[in-house]
């Protein structure tokens, strides 16, 4: 199968998204502090509005800022980081051709020309509009579901299933 497509700042930010939310612990930390970070935002600030003692001030401010700066990081961390990336990236703004095969995928654009053996591969994940491989830890490459019929998605879901582990989403 070959498909050519081309790559967003919004296809970054899912392949961020989805290697953030690689593994367990990721998820975890990241539902984590999206449950526990608001109500200590809401209540440092009513404790800075209602009680301005002047002895708790500097731990509320903190509290405050630490909360505010981990809800940041988690919301706009990926967009951020997606848009910085896909700038820097002369080779993301040209069109790419993906081709798979049973030894492995080729991707050709005007910067590149690389095949990648499945055994290189240490995990993929799903995303609802784009699938991720990875050929390392700290590595990933955004697929855009877009540039698939729904067949073509079914078939490369298969052959990423027969051939790369995926990541656990549970």
């Amino acid at each position: 199968m070959e498909v050519t497509y081309q790559l967003t700042a919004d296809d970054f930010r899912h392949g961020m998204i989805a290697w953030r939310m690689k593994n367990a612990l990721r998820r975890w930390s990241c539902w984590i502090g999206l449950a526990v970070m608001p109500p200590i935002l809401i209540f440092n600030a009513i404790l800075l509005i209602w009680y301005p003692r002047p002895s708790l001030r500097e731990t509320e401010w903190f509290l405050l800022g630490a909360a505010t700066f981990c809800l940041g990081y988690i919301g706009a961390g990926p967009w951020i980081s997606a848009r910085i990336q896909f700038r820097r990236m002369p080779s993301a703004h040209d069109p790419i051709t993906l081709a798979t095969s049973d030894s492995g995928l080729r991707i050709q654009s005007r910067h590149a020309d690389s095949r990648v053996a499945w055994s290189a591969f240490i995990g993929w994940r799903e995303e609802k509009s784009i699938f991720v491989v990875f050929p390392q830890p700290r590595t990933y490459v955004p697929i855009p579901k877009r540039a698939f019929t729904g067949q073509q998605q079914a078939e490369f879901r298969e052959i990423l299933r027969r051939n790369i582990v995926p990541f656990k989403s549970k």
